[in-house]
């Protein structure tokens, strides 16, 4: 099985005009070797997962969906 390995911080910041400018929070997705990705909108994980996994496609260094997630996180 493999194993990905994530560093998770939190980061928010404020919305376009025609939202309100209410904040949005997100999470920045650090994965071990490969790069960065973010969330948009939402910190759920499930969310995360999909956006490693996809990113890690984009990169060409596909990983299995069943793979396993280690999250870190960093506190921030």
């Amino acid at each position: 099985m493999t194993e990905i390995r994530v560093t998770v911080s939190r980061w928010q910041t404020r919305g376009p005009w025609w939202r309100g400018r209410r904040r949005m929070p997100g999470l920045v997705l650090e994965i071990d070797g490969h790069g960065a990705t973010q969330t948009y909108g939402t910190r759920d994980l499930d969310t995360a997962r999909t956006m490693v996994l996809d990113y890690l496609d984009t990169v060409d260094e596909p990983a299995p969906r069943d793979a396993t997630i280690v999250w870190i996180e960093t506190g921030a």
